[in-house]
This record gives C-alpha cells, sequence and structure tokens, in this order.
C-alpha cells in the first residue's frame, strides 16, 4: 500500500490544518476523542485528511454541546503481524446531546477553569476561549444548567456590541481568539479622557500599534483623535478594524510592527498607543518574558525614539510587574524614560480592572503612560484622573457613589437564547469565580 501526503497528515500538519497545538492532538489521542492510525513502517501517528477536514467543519460550526468521536482504536503491539498494516479508516458517530456533562466534576470545577455564574462578573476573557475550555461556558442562575458562550455573548463581556461578532465571514474560533487579545472599549475611553484631560496636545493624530480588533482605537477616536495608522500582525484583526467607521481614512496594515518604516510619521504624532502581545507575560502562557520571540513590548523604546509622540500609552496583562518579570518590567519603565539622545518621558504604570469601567469581566491589566518633556508627577495626576472615572466597584467594598460589578446576567440576559443547555452536577461554585492574573 501506498501512503499519499495528499491523502494522511503527520501530527505537524494535522495540528496546523485544526488550529491547535501537537500536544493537544497527543491529549485527545490518550483521552480517545481523536484516534490517529499508525504509519506502517515508522509507526508514527498518521491521520486521513478527510476525517481532519471533517472534524474542522464540526469544530467550526456553532453547537452547543461536545461531540462523541469514535476515530478507531489505536495500533498497538497486538496489531503487529508480518504483513504490513493498513490503517484503519476512522469512522464518526453523530453527535447526541443527552443532556450529560462534558467533563467530570473535579475538572469542572477546576479554580482556574469553571464556568461563568450568572449572577457574577465573568473571569477575564483569552484567546484561548477559542478551544472551548469550561470558562468559555456559562451557568443558568439555579446553577443546574450550563452551555456555551457564542462569539455574540463573549464580545457583551469584553464590553462590545454583540452585533460585533456577526456575519464577519470567519469561523467563530478566529472571531473569539480576536475578542480574547481586546482591550474593552470603556476602559479605553476612560483611560483617553484621563490623558486629555491632563495632557495638552499639539497634534491630535495617533498610531495604533498591536491594535487587536481597535478596543484602544475606538478610545482615542472617542477623544477626538484621528488616526494615521493601525496596525496588528493578525489577518482576522485587520479585517475588524477596516470595519471600524473611525478609521475610514486610516491606514490600517498587517506589517509586522519590527519591520514597519513608521519613522516616516516622526513628529506627526500627538499619540502612540497600542497592547504588544501579553502572551510572553500571561500567567497562562509560558511566561519566557523577553526570551519569547512575541516580546514586541521590548521594542516599544525604539519605536518612540522613531515617531516622537507627544504621549504614549500600552496596555499589558498584570503579570508584567511581578515575579519573575519585574527586573524586565524595570529595565523597560528606565528605556522609556530615555528611548533616545536629548528624548526625555515621565512615565508610570498602573494597574486597572475593566470591571470598574462597567465592563462585566474582572479584567486586571497594566497600563503605562508617558508625556514627553514632562515630569511623572503630570502622568501620576493623569492615573488619578482615570481612577476618578470609574462608574463601578467590587461588591465587597462600600462605596455609596458606585455600582457594583456588572454581571453575566446582566450583560447577555438580554440577548437570544442560543440554546445547548446542558445539566450541570448539582453543586453550586464558590463565590470567588474569577481570578485577575492572567
Amino acid at each position: 500500500m501506498v501512503l499519499t501526503q495528499r491523502d494522511w497528515l503527520q501530527v505537524r500538519d494535522a495540528a496546523s490544518l485544526l488550529g491547535v497545538s501537537e500536544k493537544t492532538l497527543r491529549n485527545w489521542d490518550k483521552a480517545g476523542k481523536l484516534r490517529p492510525a499508525r504509519h506502517p513502517i515508522n509507526g508514527y501517528r498518521i491521520y486521513r485528511a478527510a476525517d481532519l477536514h471533517e472534524l474542522k467543519r464540526e469544530l467550526n460550526r456553532p453547537t452547543y454541546f461536545q461531540e462523541s468521536l469514535d476515530l478507531g482504536p489505536p495500533m498497538g503491539p497486538a496489531s503487529v503481524s508480518t504483513a504490513v498494516a493498513e490503517p484503519q479508516p476512522a469512522v464518526r458517530k453523530k453527535p447526541v446531546d443527552d443532556g450529560s456533562m462534558h467533563w467530570r466534576a473535579e475538572v469542572a470545577l477546576d479554580p482556574k477553569h469553571r464556568p461563568q455564574l450568572w449572577n457574577k462578573p465573568s473571569s477575564t476573557v483569552r484567546r484561548d476561549w477559542r478551544k472551548y475550555p469550561q470558562e468559555a461556558h456559562v451557568l443558568d442562575e439555579d446553577c443546574r444548567r450550563y452551555r456555551r458562550l457564542t462569539p455574540s455573548e463573549i464580545a457583551v463581556l469584553q464590553g462590545f456590541d454583540n452585533i460585533l461578532a456577526k456575519n464577519t465571514g470567519f469561523s467563530d474560533r478566529q472571531v473569539i481568539a480576536a475578542l480574547g487579545n481586546a482591550v474593552p472599549p470603556q476602559m479605553a475611553r476612560a483611560v483617553m479622557e484621563g490623558v486629555c484631560q491632563i495632557k495638552s496636545f499639539k497634534k491630535h493624530t495617533s498610531i495604533e500599534v498591536c491594535a487587536g480588533i481597535g478596543g484602544l482605537a475606538r478610545g482615542a477616536a472617542e477623544v477626538g483623535f484621528k488616526h494615521l495608522s493601525c496596525l496588528d500582525i493578525d489577518p482576522v484583526c485587520v479585517q475588524f478594524l477596516k470595519r471600524m467607521p473611525e478609521l475610514k481614512n486610516s491606514e490600517i496594515s498587517s506589517d509586522d510592527l519590527r519591520y514597519a518604516r513608521l519613522d516616516r510619521f516622526k513628529g506627526k504624532v500627538g499619540l502612540l498607543s497600542g497592547g504588544p502581545p501579553c502572551q510572553p507575560w500571561s500567567s497562562g502562557g509560558l511566561r519566557r518574558g523577553s526570551e519569547d520571540d512575541r516580546d514586541v513590548l521590548g521594542e516599544m523604546p525604539n519605536l518612540i525614539c522613531d515617531i516622537e509622540p507627544e504621549c504614549f500609552v500600552f496596555e499589558n496583562v498584570a503579570g508584567l510587574t511581578t515575579g519573575q518579570n519585574k527586573s524586565y518590567f524595570e529595565k523597560l519603565m528606565k528605556k522609556l524614560q530615555e528611548p533616545g539622545p536629548a528624548l526625555r518621558y515621565g512615565v508610570l504604570a498602573a494597574k486597572l480592572n475593566a470591571a470598574d469601567f462597567g465592563v462585566p469581566q474582572v479584567r486586571e491589566r497594566v497600563f503605562i503612560i508617558g508625556f514627553r518633556d514632562e515630569p511623572a508627577v503630570k502622568v501620576h495626576r493623569c492615573f488619578d484622573a482615570i481612577w476618578s472615572a470609574r462608574t463601578h466597584r467590587d461588591p465587597t467594598i462600600s462605596d455609596a457613589t458606585r455600582s457594583e460589578w456588572r454581571t453575566v446576567g446582566e450583560a447577555i440576559g438580554g440577548l437570544q437564547d442560543p440554546g445547548g443547555w446542558k445539566s450541570w452536577f448539582g453543586n453550586a461554585i464558590p463565590a470567588d469565580n474569577f481570578w485577575n492574573d492572567e
């Protein structure tokens, strides 16, 4: 028998096709969810291309239950014979929603991966929600049923209109991944209003780098900045940016920031903003920091030197300032203060929580703000202004001037119920169903 590359794929190629890691494929194999055949000569895992394409179509469908997969038994020692073994074809069972849970109880209640509570704010929306972990699901108000959150609902939890996630031309997984990296618009607007309240600008022009789907850009546009250019290397995010009416006259590009020629805007920019990739610093990632290829944050001093903006605003995960990342953060702050010869900025950083600004999600982020030729004390006044703009509070804090944090139910309860509810095992989830240091 001849195995052609067209009909069968190795682990690496199969993972690329499905948009998952090789480790995920191996875990699926161990769990019996997606079992490969074995190459008759070298014994390597191989996957039938037709089966992978079928699975990819199923994964991208807006279904709200776990499919039961049986792709045939693995070929082990009992299968060995003197004849060359032919890979067994995969057999898919028709998915059946019997109302049972996806996970064992101990998995469902994993402290970092629990479904969202209807009467609590969401935990931090992440890019990895595209893989539908437990926290990408929601329990009903009585904790008796649960289901997947739809892309539109996740958009609302991030502070966007639910329409943002509709008719995009992308798969649900691609949309969720783009949403997971976004800066909630309400938080962005509060930051930009605080900046403009304290800082006087000669030029109300802006450049946004690592723009994602435009959360920060929306905030800047709402306070009067005109974007000269917006960059994001993700083609999905670029399409979201092109749909923004605020950017209709802006240059939008998917160029890699490290190779983009932005020095042509030198002396023309009031605000430089962006959310450089946070995975190098996130507790949910590998925490490789500056050794990670995605460490674009370390390029910001050079970019500032090239553009010489009047002000810069960068957003990143809270983990950037703590633990093993603290030393890197301190060095970065010094470089931002003096990014080039005769170029000085007053720079401070502060941690903000999106839930304090009316976003139905506990999402702590670090904002780094710098004012050219201004003392750091002026940036401190800027953060005081942002702090004063908070509209909501932790329910455990007494403050009659602010409302309690918005909940998942308040945010998505008015949307159409997509169905797909499954039975929860009946135990309530502890109230501390969220985490911040993501």
